[in-house]
């Protein structure tokens, strides 16, 4: 407990140099329609730091969406003919058949107050070249992105192509259109993560918590190091704070919409953490 006590007071020194960074999950999906070119625009003016899903299309177009199934909970097509068309997976589609789906009609569940904006699912070349744009002409500052690739181990070739495959489409588009500096790639899948790190060491990489355990047992197991490790709120221990020190891997936290939470992280020397609203929208 002493110790715990004064790496919080060494923290706390530190604080004044650090400022708190909130990713905004899926373009504020607390705000906005999520996923969405319009939502990361308008997130740009809260945060500079826009965190998405991609996923590959058949004919292996990189896009910006969470769901490798097209439900109808949260998506509309206006050309279907019965409900198998919301069981239609985005890997089984040309990019072409994917722009018939629209999001905005529906909000997704447990938000609210989210603002409806009809959009189709966007390509992740569109929202890197058209969020940079618009953050030049309003004067914002650069976008950075945070951004997760969709797969497991038990969708390979169901939902997504294999790892190696993911990566060179997602790394080409990145390459054409942003700098390394910009982005993170993250995933709870460390397959992605560990052929980036040992093809593009250039892109920093972030490994999702999946197991919930130690940030020590995760690296006995992988066969890299990540540049970043994100846990939630309630992985976060004393012992977790050190190894990360110790092991020079700072915390992104967790995806939380809570004040309190947030502020309990920045205080413990987290600086990034993910939430669906800006800091001062928060409820």
């Amino acid at each position: 407990m002493k110790q715990f006590l004064v790496l919080l007071l060494f923290i706390s020194i530190d604080l004044q140099a650090q400022s708190l960074e909130i990713l905004a999950h899926r373009g504020f999906r607390g705000l906005h329609t999520e996923n969405t070119l319009e939502a990361f625009k308008k997130t740009l003016h809260h945060s500079h730091f826009l965190e998405m899903d991609v996923m590959v299309t058949k004919d292996m177009r990189v896009v910006v969406t969470h769901d490798p199934v097209l439900h109808e909970k949260l998506y509309v097509n206006k050309k279907v003919k019965d409900s198998t068309d919301y069981k239609r997976r985005v890997y089984d589609l040309d990019y072409n058949e994917i722009t018939n789906y629209k999001l905005g009609y529906k909000k997704s569940k447990g938000f609210d107050k989210q603002q409806n904006i009809i959009s189709t699912i966007p390509l992740l070349e569109e929202v890197l070249q058209q969020t940079q744009m618009y953050a030049k002409v309003n004067k914002l500052k650069v976008p950075n992105y945070f951004i997760e690739t969709k797969i497991t181990d038990r969708t390979d070739g169901i939902n997504h192509p294999d790892p190696k495959v993911v990566v060179e489409l997602l790394i080409k588009v990145l390459k054409e259109n942003i700098k390394p500096t910009q982005v993170i790639i993250q995933s709870f899948d460390p397959r992605t993560l560990s052929y980036i790190s040992k093809n593009y060491p250039e892109f920093k990489t972030c490994l999702l918590d999946k197991k919930k355990q130690l940030l020590s047992v995760y690296l006995k197991e992988l066969d890299f190091k990540p540049d970043y490790f994100s846990p939630n709120f309630k992985q976060i221990t004393p012992e977790l704070i050190e190894e990360s020190k110790e092991f020079e891997i700072p915390l992104i936290g967790g995806n939380t919409n809570n004040k309190e939470e947030i502020d309990k992280m920045y205080e413990l020397g987290i600086f990034k953490i993910i939430s669906d609203y800006p800091y001062s929208e928060l409820p």
